[in-house]
């Protein structure tokens, strides 16, 4: 099932979108007949996401979609692109954010492409790019012009997504298992010593917060039809969420020993070197979403009424 489709696009859709698109992305999506890749940040626009260029220049009842975008992941997997784009070129400055608009480009269309960016943590990502793409006018998400609301919305469910406690917890019973059934040098189980019996009730205890605030922003959405969560609950969900991540799976291969750096299908590997992958894979959801410092400086605005940050 693929997750960000799930969890951030069709929130954004149910509500924000029209009938017809309602009708026909909500059901195969939740069949999860239908994947969605995310086409915001650009080589110039990722921080600062408002400078986007990519432009969608209207054109009887199409759009032409130019430009390029970065970092979108899963693309060989969509049949869709969430893609954000200029359709005002006159908006600058502090009005830059109000000539955005979102159109749904499917994968399909000609004069779209795209090339693979590896990189170290394990899956590669992408860069994609736009020349003449036509995109339906009746493939744009809300109001022309009106496409920030849509993006923020999408993010701040995006950035809660992100930071499910699952995986987190699969590593902590493989590797409490592992010390179970292993002993050191003196032959005593490595479950036994005093610090390994530490970082595994470290790595659980937070965890289980990560699960609880889970928890409740999912309660949470039971109000408006267009309420996402709070974008500072989402951000602070987010900043703990991946930062527990990668001090959890430094933890859990401090544990393992130095075997635990081996990759996986390396001679010794430990636990087919899932947690090494998960340790080396999570730093990436640290600015997937949004930067964990452009986080701060949100929940700094939203929660605590604090001036914006100069960028």
């Amino acid at each position: 099932m693929p997750f960000l489709t799930i969890n951030s696009v069709a929130p954004t859709i149910m509500a924000y979108g029209t009938d017809e698109q309602k009708r026909f992305f909500l059901p195969r999506i939740a069949a999860g007949d239908l994947h969605f890749s995310i086409g915001y940040s650009e080589p110039g626009a990722g921080t600062d996401l408002a400078n986007l260029r990519t432009t969608a220049v209207r054109d009887g009842d199409d759009y032409v979609v130019n430009g390029q975008k970065m970092w979108t992941s899963l693309i060989q997997y969509a049949d869709y692109v969430w893609l954000a784009v200029r359709t005002n070129p006159e908006s600058s400055g502090a009005k830059k954010h109000r000539g955005i608009s979102v159109l749904i480009v499917p994968t399909t269309a000609e004069g779209f492409s795209w090339t693979p960016v590896h990189t170290m943590a394990g899956p590669d990502t992408s860069a994609t790019y736009y020349s003449d793409v036509r995109v339906p006018v009746a493939n744009r998400v809300g109001e022309e012009n009106a496409g920030w609301k849509l993006v923020t919305n999408q993010l701040n469910h995006e950035r809660v997504a992100l930071v499910s406690p699952a995986p987190i917890f699969g590593c902590l019973r493989e590797v409490r298992e592992w010390a179970q059934n292993t002993k050191d040098a003196g032959g005593t189980r490595l479950i036994d010593s005093e610090w390994v019996q530490l970082n595994l009730a470290r790595v659980h205890a937070k965890a289980e917060v990560l699960k609880l605030i889970n928890w409740e922003l999912a309660s949470s959405q039971s109000g408006p039809k267009d309420a996402g969560p709070s974008p500072a609950d989402a951000s602070a969900a987010k900043v703990f969420g991946t930062e527990l991540a990668t001090e959890a799976y430094r933890l859990l291969m401090e544990v393992l020993g130095t075997a635990a750096t081996l990759r996986q299908n390396s001679p010794g590997a430990l636990l087919r070197g899932r947690v090494e992958r998960m340790h080396r894979a999570c730093l990436i959801l640290t600015f997937g979403g949004g930067t964990n410092e452009v986080q701060r400086d949100i929940i700094g605005m939203v929660a605590l009424g604090l001036p914006r940050a100069n960028r």
